[in-house]
């Protein structure tokens, strides 16, 4: 049975942690205060722990007071959820120290965040029954003028009801520079099914993440995945999605979860669009994802509204999922059952 956050609503605080990166650069700084910002003038207030404004070696701080960071917001009821502040590379290195009888006891609040903060959504999710949310990092919120994507991730948060999310018509295939700027909707969006042009439905369980950072668990006491799926016989709805994956290492990844039995009772897979290139000499993005799902029998739609390609879907793990794909569109209803 999966736990379920409490809706957020205007007044409550909104608290702020670094499990990954941390925020020191000039231009950063003046970012992420000017999404707190946006928030208070929306009505939320902000708690902010102390190592979201330090990094060094790509983390906020060791793995231990990051996870002490996270539990005091855990702990704290003044909080009604907990925003990782942005990605990174090393999260995983908190997931030791993680005190698994206050997160199996206390009342579950929505975790939000996406790229390497993806891991900790994922192991919340999968080790502890309870619904996470991958969808922006709280920086995101920092331009000038809050993109649609960003107040619909709000709406998914505070509605009690299902959700439905319907693709966006433009994505960003390059950020602009300026540090408030909004997203640079330049390019038409268009999902695709990588076997035919066929409208499909698949429903399923929703589980996923960033694959770069769900890799660092595989084999490891942290890696609860295949107990997690195994929980629901209406099958799995997968989405995965990469930072920076070349062909070659989609394709490792991707096999190292296979082999690991992820995708034993998967109904079909969402993958994100990526920033990576597509080609190493002959071997392709597509090669590898043939390579990968083709003996699986199940729809993959690739190009979805997902990953590090702006704006991108608020997708709740844990939650039953409905997507349809049709003409190079698509649609996912999330259900908290």
């Amino acid at each position: 049975m999966i736990k379920y956050p409490s809706p957020i609503k205007e007044g409550d605080t909104l608290g702020v942690t670094a499990t990954s990166s941390g925020v020191t650069l000039k231009k950063d700084i003046k970012k992420l205060n000017k999404a707190y910002e946006n928030l208070e003038n929306l009505g939320f207030k902000i708690k902010e722990t102390k190592n979201v404004r330090s990094n060094k070696q790509f983390v906020s701080s060791n793995g231990k007071i990051r996870a002490q960071e996270f539990l005091k917001l855990w702990q704290d009821d003044s909080v009604a959820l907990i925003a990782q502040a942005r990605g990174g590379e090393f999260l995983m290195e908190m997931l030791p120290y993680l005190d698994k009888n206050i997160l199996k006891n206390s009342k579950p609040k929505w975790i939000t965040g996406y790229s390497d903060s993806s891991l900790l959504n994922f192991y919340l999710t999968t080790n502890f029954n309870i619904a996470t949310m991958t969808s922006v990092n709280i920086f995101k919120f920092g331009m000038k003028k809050l993109d649609e994507s960003l107040l619909r991730h709000l709406e998914v948060l505070e509605t009690k009801s299902d959700i439905v999310q319907e693709n966006f018509k433009l994505y960003e295939e390059e950020r602009l520079k300026r540090f408030d700027s909004s997203f640079n909707l330049t390019k038409k969006v268009s999902y695709k099914n990588l076997y035919n042009d066929k409208e499909v439905t698949i429903e399923g369980r929703i589980i996923g993440g960033c694959i770069e950072a769900l890799a660092t668990i595989i084999g490891t006491e942290y890696d609860n995945t295949t107990k997690f799926i195994n929980q629901f016989s209406e099958g799995m709805l997968w989405y995965l999605e990469d930072f920076m994956a070349n062909p070659l290492d989609l394709y490792r990844i991707l096999w190292q979860m296979k082999k690991s039995g992820w995708f034993q009772n998967a109904n079909g897979f969402l993958i994100g669009r990526t920033r990576a290139i597509k080609r190493i000499e002959d071997f392709t993005y597509l090669d590898s994802l043939h390579k990968i799902f083709d003996d699986l029998n199940v729809p993959v739609i690739y190009d979805v509204d997902i990953g590090h390609l702006m704006p991108i879907f608020s997708i709740i793990n844990g939650s039953f999922g409905t997507f349809i794909y049709k003409n190079h569109k698509g649609t996912l209803k999330m259900e908290k059952k």
